[in-house]
């Protein structure tokens, strides 16, 4: 429904800037040049229209599909520690915590076991599509270990969390991985795999390596991403 004292509003404004730009005056001059009554009357009339202008960029945002808080990706090796960040990141934050391996198990977004990798087989349309409206809302952070399938508009931050070799060979010992199954993933960190994935899936500024071998560390990302996270704002 079209708001006509706005409308009218803007019309007057509009009369006040073309006035304003024939005597090459700012908004302030040219007020001063009217009566007292007058001078109350403009200087109303102009926060008004900032205000109402200002309300019209956030109405734009939002109609537009942009989020009123950030989508985090937080990916990297197996046994790099994304789940025990994501974990904390998100009880620092509020933000949604989607961990893939467990939703797909859940919503069974698979095709079925594979028994050489050990693991379900993901079935990335069914992901996607089940995350699509949830990630439009923004405020969410998504766990997993592969990157390159999902909409890049998705994510307004990619993290890589990078492990020392040394360090990712004892985690992943104790989780029982199979020798094939270590070597593969300790391998894909030796040559940073995932990082690379990122790189070539996202905006270079959305993507950012941290280093995880720690509680330290793992503690020291948490506070960076949510003074991020806090800062962070509808880009409009």
């Amino acid at each position: 429904m079209v708001n006509y004292s706005m409308v009218a509003l803007v019309k007057l404004f509009v009369l006040i800037e073309s006035e304003k730009k024939k005597k090459k005056k700012n908004i302030r001059s040219y007020v001063t040049n009217n009566s007292p009554m007058e001078q109350d009357f403009l200087a109303i009339l102009e926060s008004l229209f900032n205000i109402f202008t200002g309300k019209c960029i956030v109405v734009m945002a939002q109609e537009s599909g942009k989020r009123k808080k950030p989508n985090i990706l937080v990916t990297g090796t197996p046994g790099t520690g994304k789940t025990t960040m994501s974990t904390a990141l998100a009880e620092a934050t509020q933000l949604n915590h989607i961990n893939i391996g467990d939703l797909v198990k859940e919503k069974k977004l698979h095709d079925g076991w594979d028994d050489e990798l050990d693991s379900y087989i993901l079935n990335e349309d069914l992901v996607c599509d089940e995350l699509e409206d949830i990630m439009e809302e923004g405020g969410n952070i998504v766990d997993y270990h592969g990157c390159d399938f999902f909409p890049e508009r998705w994510f307004d931050c990619v993290v890589v969390l990078q492990t020392d070799n040394s360090v990712l060979y004892d985690r992943l010992s104790k989780r029982g991985y199979k020798d094939s199954k270590l070597s593969n993933n300790v391998e894909c960190e030796i040559f940073q795999i995932l990082l690379e994935e990122a790189k070539e899936s996202y905006a270079e500024d959305k993507v950012v390596a941290l280093k995880s071998d720690n509680i330290e560390d793992i503690s020291r990302n948490v506070a960076t991403l949510t003074d991020w996270i806090r800062n962070w704002s509808i880009p409009v």
